[in-house]
């Protein structure tokens, strides 16, 4: 056999590894998507109802927690050395393994946890996620490979809710973030992908408070009013199928995305107002400082600055299917920011534009899909447009707490003599225990936007781990 037949014949079996692969893994996403096709008509649909649009219009009512000042609570033992194999709120899961080398430490917590919800109103959400990636390639030999780790706590309290106007809570949110890479890289640089965070669990700041906000909801919870220090896209233009990096999508592309202002994925000082006139429809506002990010007081320092990032999104909430219950959101998101991409180095003021067109899709009951477009103007943004779409699909393959995503994008930025980046994001979260969830990564980078990196395909493998206590 000659060299080229031998070529060829490698080649051959390697595809067909690759293509047998490829089939077994997209099956059961694919036998969902072509049942939920055939049994969507469009005349099965409706508006949304006031819950369901208050649930997918990103309105934070603190769900499942009876408020602080109310009906009398009942005494409640602490009993920590009770069994909690699972974190509060979640439903069924079929872990790969029975045994879980956790339970020493989250059983106590969660008891606590459980405790707090029902004595205090306070929900809790307590987290490390580690996220080691390597890339194939990177500039003039730097650094290829990463790890980073977040420990997150969150609770919401809530406060009071009082018939006929609506709920008062209080979030507060720490994050302690490290790097523990070979000299503190940046990989996405290392890459040249200037644009696009190939890694958004990584932070920067060691440590700091990331949420600290308090609401009010009004004309029950028709109208819902906050300030503090907020993330402006936890209320406008949200994807519910790309909005955790610790579950779902690692890059920024997905996660947020990149084509609008500055501040627009930072936590910065700011208020929100969300309203729901009739149901099935709702708009968003916000007005944030979008220089909070880089103030080493917390973020409040820059409140009165004169710099501004102000928008408001208007969408629908749908249900579509036989039983008209897959839920669809559709959505436009338009802002205004007098903080541009110079402004951090010389505190001059730079006026421009961004908006945001999504649309997200239930097909299933765990299954989803998007569309999203973002424009912004070049002075304001490292992204000048940015396309995505994806696919999410959770309890995969029949098992419950599994899910698997394929995202794409395209983003184009704003420096000129950059090239069009082209990503491609696929992802399976495994649940391994009761606690813990193992996710591998893939992300394959065409052209990185730095015309420094070597053009075609860059690779990034990851893996993801995330004990839930």
């Amino acid at each position: 056999m000659n060299r080229s037949t031998q070529r060829l014949a490698i080649g051959s079996a390697l595809l067909a590894a690759i293509s047998c692969a490829t089939i077994a893994f997209a099956d059961d996403a694919t036998d969902r998507f072509l049942k939920a096709l055939s049994t969507i008509k469009t005349g099965d649909s409706r508006f949304g109802t006031l819950r369901e649009t208050q649930d997918f219009g990103t309105f934070w009512l603190v769900p499942n927690v009876d408020p602080f000042f109310g009906a009398h609570k009942p005494f409640i033992r602490l009993a920590l050395d009770a069994p909690q194999p699972l974190p509060i709120d979640e439903g069924r899961i079929d872990p790969l393994l029975s045994i879980d080398p956790f339970s020493p430490i989250t059983s106590p917590l969660r008891n606590l946890e459980l405790w707090m919800r029902e004595r205090l109103s306070v929900k809790t959400d307590l987290y490390n996620c580690t996220v080691a990636q390597q890339a194939s390639s990177s500039i003039a030999g730097q650094v290829r490979g990463a790890i980073s780790n977040r420990f997150n706590y969150r609770i919401d309290w809530k406060a009071w809710e009082i018939e006929g106007i609506g709920l008062g809570s209080i979030t507060a949110q720490f994050r302690a973030n490290n790097n523990w890479s070979a000299q503190n890289v940046n990989l996405s640089a290392a890459i040249g992908s200037n644009i696009i965070i190939v890694d958004s669990v990584e932070n920067s700041m060691n440590a700091f408070l990331t949420r600290l906000y308090a609401q009010q909801g009004f004309c029950d919870d028709r109208i819902l009013v906050g300030a503090g220090k907020i993330l402006p896209n936890d209320t406008t233009a949200a994807n519910f199928f790309a909005d955790d990096e610790t579950n779902q999508f690692l890059a920024s592309c997905f996660d947020g995305g990149d084509a609008m202002p500055i501040g627009w994925n930072s936590y910065l000082p700011g208020a929100f107002a969300q309203f729901i006139p009739v149901d099935g429809f709702y708009v968003n506002t916000l007005l944030t400082s979008p220089l909070g990010a880089l103030n080493s007081g917390g973020g409040f320092g820059t409140v009165g600055d004169g710099f501004y990032l102000v928008g408001a999104e208007a969408g629908i909430i749908t249900a579509l299917g036989a039983d008209k219950d897959l839920i669809g959101r559709y959505s436009v998101f338009v802002c205004n920011t007098n903080a541009g991409n110079d402004t951090p180095s010389t505190n001059n003021k730079q006026s421009g534009n961004a908006m945001t067109l999504i649309a997200q899709q239930f097909l299933d009951r765990d299954m989803g899909v998007w569309l999203a477009y973002q424009l912004s103007d070049s002075n304001i943004s490292p992204a000048s447009q940015e396309i995505t779409t994806g696919l999410s699909l959770e309890n995969a393959f029949g098992r419950h707490g599994d899910g698997v995503g394929l995202g794409l994008a395209w983003t184009d930025s704003s420096t000129a003599g950059d090239r069009q980046q082209k990503t491609i994001e696929t992802y399976y979260r495994l649940r391994l225990t009761g606690s813990l969830e193992l996710t591998a990564d893939l992300q394959l980078i065409d052209d990185p936007t730095n015309p420094q990196a070597k053009g075609g395909a860059t690779w990034v493998f990851g893996l993801r781990s995330k004990i839930k206590f």
